[in-house]
């Protein structure tokens, strides 16, 4: 058959196109002389799928249907790809989109057959000069909550896909729980009586009194709140909107940021990196915070706008101690005082990791609606930085 006919095929997924005639359960290519090559990226031969039965054509079958594109100017047809670049656990990536979508071509970078045919990315980062050798990009789809890699010049523009992934935010809360408990509870002090042999019990504020104030009241900010409110917790939220959360104190915009600070015991910053939040708490703002209060950081080091200006927080008041999951620079210099400072506890940007189970479903659902003409979510909005 002449590789240059259309057949459409036409199913509750939408509208396929190809070549030849339905007659092969399997969706792929086939050569004069041979069987099936569903992987080719370049064959002479037709495409073929059934479509007996245009309701019941399989996830698997469109999902491979989708990621054909066939040039018909010059009679051939080309295999579209999806490069995978994740931070950690290539295997298990790999593993898991071949499983929940099997007809699609993942290539783990810097492998990749045909930079042409490359369809989507799928990375933390990127180098823009790589980006920009994928002609035919659709998406970037992104494998951290944080966006800021995606808007540097030179980055292409196409359609940045954020992760909003529950279980990333249920990680990040357990880390601003454990670490409020620790705090209010005082059990770094009885830890500390441990180790000198005192058994003294440490009076404490109890939750109804604490109050939680959340910098950042976003989708990860929320899921903090809420761990915090479940538990007979106080929680203060500021945001540059506001909330209508019955269940929280809304504070909005920088003419509440003082009042915000002045009244919550723990402040947890869940702030992205964007140029309105660069340096936002300068010594002015530190000096700002409660007497005695606690300041927890899982958004970006950005935020602080020095090193200097923390210290001197933590060493002449008000700050009580300092919970930094983020730095800037990342890690610290070998000489920075973080790492010697006794009121000051490090962890290595961990307070929540994209999870490759639900990460991976939430993405292949995105590039899904893409393909049929659907918006994908949450999109980076460049105008704000998130």
């Amino acid at each position: 058959m002449d590789c240059g006919r259309d057949v459409v095929t036409n199913s509750r997924f939408g509208q396929f196109k190809g070549s030849g005639a339905a007659t092969d359960r399997r969706v792929g290519f086939h050569d004069d002389d041979g069987p099936a090559c569903p992987r080719k990226g370049y064959c002479g031969g037709e495409a073929v799928w059934s479509s007996a039965d245009n309701d019941g054509i399989g996830l698997s079958i469109w999902r491979h249907v989708l990621s054909v594109r066939l040039v018909r100017s010059v009679g051939y047809a080309v295999w579209m790809s999806i490069i995978v670049n994740p931070w950690g656990r290539p295997d298990e990536w790999m593993a898991e989109f071949g499983r929940i979508m099997p007809g699609d071509t993942f290539e783990l970078w810097p492998d990749c057959a045909d930079r042409a045919a490359v369809e989507f990315v799928v990375a933390w980062r990127m180098k823009r000069a790589d980006l920009a050798s994928f002609p035919s990009l659709r998406a970037i789809l992104s494998l951290g909550a944080g966006a800021e890699q995606w808007q540097n010049d030179g980055v292409p523009d196409v359609d940045v896909v954020r992760l909003a992934d529950p279980a990333l935010s249920d990680e990040m809360a357990t880390y601003a729980l454990h670490w409020v408990i620790r705090l209010q509870r005082h059990f770094d002090v009885m830890a500390a009586g441990q180790e000198a042999v005192k058994w003294e019990e440490v009076e404490y504020v109890q939750a109804s009194n604490y109050r939680v104030g959340i910098l950042g009241y976003g989708t990860i900010g929320q899921r903090v709140g809420r761990a915090f409110t479940d538990l007979g917790y106080r929680v203060n939220a500021w945001s540059r909107s506001g909330s209508d959360d019955p269940s929280i104190t809304s504070f909005r915009g920088l003419d509440e940021l003082e009042t915000f600070l002045a009244t919550s015991d723990a402040v947890i910053n869940v702030l992205p990196n964007t140029p309105a939040t660069r340096g936002l708490l300068d010594a002015e703002r530190l000096a700002q915070f409660a007497d005695g209060s606690v300041f927890i950081n899982i958004g970006r080091g950005s935020v602080l706008s020095s090193e200097a200006d923390l210290v001197a927080a933590l060493d002449d008041g008000p700050l009580r101690t300092a919970v930094l999951d983020v730095t800037e620079p990342e890690p610290p210099t070998a000489d920075s005082p973080l790492y010697r400072h006794g009121s000051v506890h490090l962890t290595p940007h961990i307070a929540g990791s994209t999870q490759v189970v639900t990460a991976a479903r939430l993405i292949a659902d995105n590039i899904g609606r893409i393909r049929v003409g659907e918006r994908p979510f949450p999109l980076l909005d460049r105008s704000l930085g998130y």
